[in-house]
């Protein structure tokens, strides 16, 4: 029954502030009520006769503890009823809470146990429970305490997310809000929470302080405990309220405080005692702490939008800039929670950017403490590539996780001016990241490379240039640690990479150096500085030495030995093949091109300089190849510039005589090699640029043909008429030397007419044929293609040419010297496309140059360095190559049979697959010149056959049987008679065991190609013929 009284008495008073009741006269009258019920405020109430004692005595409780409330504030607080109804809340909670603690009392308790004995079924709710309705009147009554008398005691600072509540919860009491004297608000404030705080333990009355006004709570109490004027003067209260916090905190959930302490810390004021306070709870009692920092990103992710990268920049900024009072033990206290946070898989986006972000910010505090305690272990697998003493550790080590947060943090997080502390952390792993970025069949190289140009993008131009050299190998830096030379890389299962360590080789180290300059020249692409480009042209220059050879170098000092000096010169050798790669992927590069080219003046100088390298004697044959083909690159990127200024119109009178400098350079080369594409594309280059343009190589190709045909006509005309054309002809040709642009303009036209005059003369079959031929010749045009700059235009010109020879053009063959070399130069190109069409011309040639031709492309299928799609193709070209060859085949069988037998061994199964492919046709075409091959071929078949795992390459070695049956038909028995029987056990075994239908449909028709040949042999067809001789005599043998 007292439970229900109070309750009634305190339903009323906590809808003060509701919508309806939010009026002071709504208090006055419920005050009023109060008082007809026998309470009086201002001095203790006479009882009233109709009161039962226990209702006297609550009465007299709840006025006794409200008068001595509002003793401890002046007359004029005590006048704002808002107060009054404020004290007699708490008055009233107070007896509901000494209520609720007798019944939670032992002698109740153990009441409960005996009473639940007998109704174990459906025991009884405890005595302490109070229903969800007054559960909701507490908290209302509580908020209503909050909002009046608890906020008016506080100082502006501190009140500032309570007053955003109250707005929040569009609570509205009166006019303005209860303000309090300041005199008296520290001894009111003090004498409430006291009594709040108790109601706190309550099981029941303490919900609501748990749950929704915990903030408020939190609030106030560092209020008591921290505000700046009551520490000094109430110590005794402070130490109080320090200890009830405490243990308030140590009670409730570590991230329902965090995100409070984050909020007031967001609100406070700049500077302020409470965003003081607030991040000093943060830092010692939870960031300092274990999984601390986990915390912290957690619960201020919740406070704000975690998807707004500015609130995840936001929360980074909480943990980075913690002020502590030792720099050295925050960072070795929060680092390692940090580092394994980047390390954890599964992280989600937004705790992720927040971690990265913070190790950003981190290392713009302290660089050095940043990678010894944040960054080590995720720099880790990339540092353990770079010591030299570590090897047999690093096997297996994955790099996917290590690369995908260096690009995180060093990428997607740091802007572009990031500072250079940051940056400086990449600094000893350029050389992993871009060893990295050379692996071709990873998606981790993209990333890598992207980590490398953001690194290079915050250094000054000479700095590039010079970490580009380290990287090459060119020229190595001592700051810069150099990867240990026995790791490499190999792909894991998800297609990232992890560490492999094997023995050095030097055809390895060259491959790899040719990746390594595909991304060089990548990064300086991305890098788009036209003066790095050319300063970088210029540096590799003076690396660039072929007269290393040519003298035979001995040993300086007695410890040297020969095995010393020969890896001297192989690295040499390598600075010299990775310079010319690193220059020619450059020069096929159309945007570094222009960049280089752009300063036109600056450009020439360089150019010269490389041209006059390529002029050096080299009397090492490897090596000397190597300058031809550096050579021709570099005339090649010339000349294609040229020509695309030429038909954009942009070249300039300045531009032409700039160009006339490498006149005398390209003479030089003209008088000393005797290559026909360089030699073709020389001149090419030095008629641009003496006519400025006017006259090409197919510009004088088209004279040549239109003379030739001039002098063919001359012959079946008149003397007379014969000696006129000479003298037409010969004024034109004097006038054709002119390299003014106009006369040569003139003397083409002047010989357009002339011939176009003496086709009136012929008839009208001879007219047509030279009508066709005035115009530019198929050969010509391909010619144009093959120089152009744009790549697909040259593809196309080699397809060109390729299908001009096999069409037996008269005009294109009679260049086959000149088409031998554009081929054999098409060999060395990275792209498929012209690589294939380069292949495919060299095919076709095989007619024509059979000895230079077989051993280009058997060479080429056995050692060279393609991707396994090419090598397939390639050994398509083969077949039909020896399909062209036909009768002269077994000349050459050797070349074709090792290296076709050599791609049978490679580890990728499309090669193998075409490999066998090709080799049947070989076979087929062979015949009885198989020889003594023919046993190791067949044990190669069986082989396969026996133990490939990969099925498409069982399929062609069964094809393979096929095709030499095909090939040998009857004669079959007479080659095949020491291995006729085992290959017909194996084909009856592989047609029941083999799991593939394929390979049993293969199977099945090598032995019915094997049954039809013995049913020849065996069984003859008769031929019953009878030859009669009427006209003719017969033979002596019928006399």
């Amino acid at each position: 029954m007292t439970r229900e009284l109070l309750f009634k008495w305190l339903e009323p008073l906590s809808k003060l502030g509701m919508p309806g009741t939010n009026s002071l006269e709504h208090a006055k009258n419920i005050l009023s009520s109060l008082k007809e019920e026998g309470f009086e405020f201002s001095k203790p109430s006479k009882p009233s006769h109709d009161d039962t004692v226990a209702e006297k005595e609550l009465r007299k409780s709840i006025q006794s503890l409200v008068v001595k409330l509002l003793s401890n504030v002046d007359d004029a607080t005590k006048s704002d009823v808002r107060v009054v109804c404020g004290c007699y809340v708490i008055a009233v909670l107070y007896e509901i809470h000494k209520d609720l603690s007798n019944l939670s009392s032992p002698v109740a308790e153990a009441g409960e146990k005996e009473s639940s004995l007998k109704a174990v079924d459906n025991p009884p709710p405890p005595p302490s429970l109070i229903s969800v309705q007054q559960t909701k009147i507490v908290e209302d009554a509580l908020r209503l305490v909050n909002y009046t008398i608890v906020l008016g005691c506080l100082s502006l600072e501190a009140s500032q997310y309570i007053k955003v509540m109250v707005a929040r919860r569009k609570f509205v009491f009166g006019p303005n809000l209860v303000t309090i004297t300041p005199s008296c608000r520290h001894i009111f404030l003090a004498s409430l929470m006291k009594i709040i705080l108790d109601f706190y333990e309550n099981p029941s009355l303490g919900s609501s302080l748990r749950g929704s006004l915990f903030p408020e709570m939190i609030t106030v109490l560092l209020e008591l405990c921290f505000a700046p004027g009551k520490v000094k003067d109430h110590p005794e209260d402070t130490a109080y309220f320090r200890e009830r916090l405490e243990k308030l905190l140590s009670a409730m959930d570590a991230n329902q405080t965090l995100q409070h302490l984050l909020l007031l810390k967001g609100i406070a004021k700049n500077g302020g005692w409470l965003q003081k306070v607030c991040g000093s709870f943060i830092v010692r009692r939870y960031m300092m702490q274990p999984n601390g920092v986990a915390a912290v990103i957690g619960a201020g992710l919740i406070v704000c939008d975690g998807k707004d990268w500015k609130h995840c920049e936001a929360v980074a900024g909480l943990i980075s800039h913690a002020k502590y009072p030792n720099i050295d033990e925050f960072y070795s206290t929060v680092g390692p929670q940090i580092s394994a946070l980047m390390m954890e898989q599964g992280l989600k986006p937004e705790i992720l950017r927040v971690v990265m972000v913070v190790v950003s910010q981190l290392a713009e505090r302290s660089a050095t403490l940043t990678a010894l305690h944040v960054t080590k272990d995720l720099l880790q697998p990339l540092m353990d590539t770079i010591n030299h003493s570590m090897t047999s550790q690093m096997t297996n080590c994955s790099l996917t996780l290590c690369v995908g947060r260096i690009h995180k943090l060093f990428v997607e997080i740091a802007s572009p001016s990031a500072s250079a502390s940051l940056m400086g952390l990449l600094k000893p792993l350029i050389d992993p990241l871009v060893a990295v970025a050379a692996f071709p069949a990873s998606y981790l190289r993209n990333l890598a490379k992207q980590c490398v140009t953001r690194f290079m993008t915050q250094q000054s131009s000479e700095e590039v240039i010079r970490i580009l050299l380290h990287v090459c190998r060119v020229n190595l830096l001592p700051e810069f640690p150099t990867i240990n030379p026995n790791v490499s890389f190999c792909l894991d299962d998800e297609g990232g990479l992890k560490v492999d360590v094997k023995s050095v080789c030097q055809q390895k180290v060259l491959e790899d150096d040719e990746n390594l300059a595909k991304v060089v020249v990548q990064i300086l692409e991305e890098l788009k500085n036209p003066e790095i480009v050319r300063t970088f042209y210029e540096s590799l220059v003076s690396y660039i030495d072929f007269r290393i050879l040519n003298k035979k170098e001995t040993s300086s000092t007695i410890l040297e030995s020969d095995c010393d000096i020969r890896d001297k010169q192989f690295e040499a050798i390598r600075r010299i093949y990775i310079s010319c790669s690193l220059l020619s992927n450059l020069a096929e590069n159309e945007k570094l091109t222009n960049d280089l080219f752009q300063n036109l003046s600056a450009a020439v100088p360089i150019v010269v300089t490389l041209l006059k390298t390529c002029c050096q004697t080299c009397e090492d044959d490897a090596l000397d190849k190597t300058r031809l083909s550096f050579m021709l690159h570099v005339i090649m990127m010339v000349s294609c510039y040229v020509n695309e200024q030429i038909s954009r119109k942009k070249m300039s009178s300045e531009d032409w005589k700039g160009l006339k400098l490498l006149l005398p350079s390209l003479e030089e080369i003209k008088n000393s090699v005797s290559d026909e594409a360089v030699l073709l594309f020389v001149e090419q280059l030095r008629n641009a640029v003496v006519t400025h343009g006017v006259i090409t190589t197919a510009t004088i190709e088209n004279n040549q043909t239109l003379e030739k045909d001039k002098n063919e006509q001359q012959q079946h005309a008149p003397v007379r008429e014969s000696s006129e054309v000479d003298k037409s002809s010969n004024s034109s040709r004097g006038v054709s030397c002119v390299s003014n642009k106009t006369s040569v303009k003139s003397t083409c036209k002047t010989e357009n007419n002339t011939v176009n005059m003496e086709k009136l003369q012929n008839d009208s079959g001879s007219d047509k044929n030279t009508e066709e031929k005035s115009y530019k010749s198929s050969y010509s045009a391909a010619m144009e293609d093959v120089v152009s700059h744009m790549l697909p235009i040259r593809g196309h010109g080699l397809l060109a040419l390729s299908k001009l020879v096999e069409e037996r053009d008269s005009e294109t063959i009679s260049h086959k010297e000149q088409l031998l070399a554009l081929f054999q130069h098409g060999l060395k190109e990275e792209d498929s496309y012209l690589y294939l069409n380069a292949i495919q011309g060299l095919a076709v040639l095989c007619d024509a140059f059979p000895e230079k031709v077989v051993g280009i492309l058997t060479q080429e299928f056995a050692a060279g360095n393609r991707s396994p799609e090419d090598r397939a193709k390639l050994a398509e070209t083969l077949a039909r190559a020896s399909k062209r060859l036909g009768p002269i085949l077994p000349h050459y069988k050797p070349q074709f049979i090792n290296c076709l037998l050599s791609g049978i061994r490679d580890s990728e199964p499309i090669v193998r697959a075409s490999s066998l492919s090709s080799l049947g046709d070989v076979c087929k075409i062979l015949r009885f010149s198989l020889g003594s091959i023919m046993f190791e071929v067949f044990e190669v078949l069986q082989g396969v056959i026996d133990t490939d795992n990969a099925v498409e390459v069982r399929r062609a070695a069964v094809l393979v049987v096929t095709l030499i049956l095909q090939g040998l038909g009857r004669d079959a028995f007479l080659v095949l008679k020491d291995v006729i029987r085992n290959l017909y056990r194996v084909l009856r075994l592989v047609q029941t065991r083999d799991p593939d239908d394929i390979v049993r449909l293969h199977a099945q028709l090598a032995i019915e190609e094997i049954d039809s040949i013995t049913r020849e042999f065996l069984l003859p067809k008769l031929n019953l013929t009878k030859r009669m001789y009427v006209a003719d005599i017969p033979p002596k043998e019928f006399f």
